[in-house]
């Protein structure tokens, strides 16, 4: 049994007068100087949004308990990454209560990144045993940790329908020593949450383009299936023999755009809208001196904006860098992937920690393995498939149901179709759709989340 830094924050609140029913007649000032006092983490690496702090002045007013008053687009930011991992995970509105309930009670909606009671860390304020401390400060890890939890201690969650029977499930997922503060508020919790529930995907699903080589022209589409592109234009790079598409998050807007590797010089020329233009970053490398060199993109430390790297097949050594510009690689290590002819280099955010890492697919056997950590070692997922029988199969990464976690997928120039599946694992395709695509001849298939929505 423990406390938790609820309790900090309640006490501070309740000397300014802000605890209990004090002011709940009228809106109180947006920040407690709790935040002032604690190290507090980011929930959303991007930051918050304009919509966030929207909903923040529209919950205000209708909170009844703690929070009336204080949600401001940070909390509300806090708020919304737990309903969309409780969303990601198909669980229903009860459960994102069950969440919210209890991260108003432990930390007020503030993702505490030091340990004021005892090891406890994060939204939830879970101790050590629950895991890495970067992972307890990730909100998705985090909410999916509790949701592990109280589905093993409470497997009749579902059937809480009163206060106290919601904050009884809180308890005893929590185990706190003040176990008469969860009921209280759930009443705020259920506001909150219907505030932030949609039924439209959570934000950050990736889909699909390609671009076609004979003419320069980028074609990209929002969902995951055949029609219209929602973005198309013409550009001039049909002209630079062998260009590399790239595609990536440049400039930490949450959209991702294009850009080209030139191998016949070693320069990257990477542009932030969809649209032809100048790039908004170019540098120049002595990378064509590397034969074969595979280009790699990805968010390598976890800031939100995107950057290059490549991989060397002659050896089997990764070089990546954080910035858009020449210069000494920021990780490199040596494998023995230089072993595995023709692998594919596959980069993506696997465990939804926010940082992009590295894997491979193995042609001669439809096999998959990827590794977190951006160094050698032991593969972290690894399955076989039927894949190597596609002949020509593109293989695809992407977060293809918006739950922070990029998986797999491919796509067969055969006969124009996609098929994504959103678990790290063999089975049947959760996204599947066919398209005209395989009458342009050598078009370049990419993926991105081209709306940021």
């Amino acid at each position: 049994m423990r406390t938790s830094v609820g309790g900090l924050i309640l006490a501070i609140m309740a000397v300014l007068g802000s605890a209990g029913q004090a002011f709940a007649s009228e809106p109180r000032p947006a920040e407690e100087p709790f935040s002032a006092l604690v190290k507090r983490a980011d929930c959303d690496k991007n930051g918050p949004t304009q919509r966030d702090g929207t909903i923040a002045a529209q919950l205000n007013p209708r909170l009844t308990k703690d929070m009336r008053g204080y949600m401001d687009a940070y909390r509300v930011s806090c708020a919304r990454e737990v309903v969309e991992a409780v969303q990601a995970r198909k669980f229903n509105k009860k459960a994102a209560v069950i969440a919210i309930t209890t991260v108003i009670v432990e930390t007020h909606i503030v993702n505490v990144a030091e340990k004021v009671d005892h090891t406890s860390l994060g939204l939830f304020q879970q101790q050590d045993p629950w895991g890495s401390e970067a992972n307890r400060l990730n909100p998705t890890w985090a909410t999916n940790a509790f949701l592990d939890a109280m589905v093993r201690k409470v497997p009749d969650w579902n059937q809480a329908t009163t206060d106290a029977q919601i904050g009884a499930v809180c308890q005893k997922v929590q185990v706190s020593a003040y176990p008469e503060r969860y009921p209280v508020q759930v009443s705020d919790a259920k506001i909150i949450v219907d505030a932030l529930w949609t039924t439209t995907p959570p934000a950050g699903r990736d889909s699909s383009g390609y671009y076609n080589p004979a003419d320069g022209t980028f074609h990209l589409r929002n969902a995951l299936s055949d029609g219209a592109s929602n973005a198309a234009w013409g550009t001039a790079l049909e002209t630079i023999p062998g260009a590399i598409i790239l595609t990536g998050d440049w400039n930490g807007d949450r959209k991702d755009s294009t850009g080209y590797y030139d191998p016949r010089d070693g320069t990257f020329h990477l542009r932030n809208d969809h649209s032809d233009g100048a790039s908004n970053a170019a540098w120049d490398t002595a990378l064509e001196t590397i034969p074969g060199a595979i280009i790699l993109t990805g968010d390598w430390n976890g800031d939100g904006k995107d950057s290059t790297g490549y991989y060397d097949p002659r050896d089997g050594t990764f070089h990546l860098t954080n910035d858009h510009s020449n210069g000494a690689s920021d990780y490199a290590w040596d494998t023995a992937l230089e072993t595995v002819p023709d692998a594919v280099v596959l980069t993506g955010d696997w465990n939804g920690d926010g940082k992009d890492s590295v894997g491979y697919y193995n042609k001669r056997d439809g096999s998959f393995h990827l590794r977190n950590a951006l160094s050698d070692g032991a593969s972290d997922y690894a399955w076989d498939t039927a894949l190597e029988t596609v002949a020509n199969a593109v293989v695809l990464t992407g977060d293809w149901n918006a739950d922070k976690k990029d998986s797999t997928g491919y796509y067969n120039p055969g006969d124009g179709s996609f098929h994504l599946r959103n678990a790290l694992s063999d089975g049947a395709s959760d996204h599947a759709w066919d398209t005209a695509l395989e009458t342009i001849p050598n078009a370049v298939v990419i993926t991105g989340d081209w709306d940021g929505a």
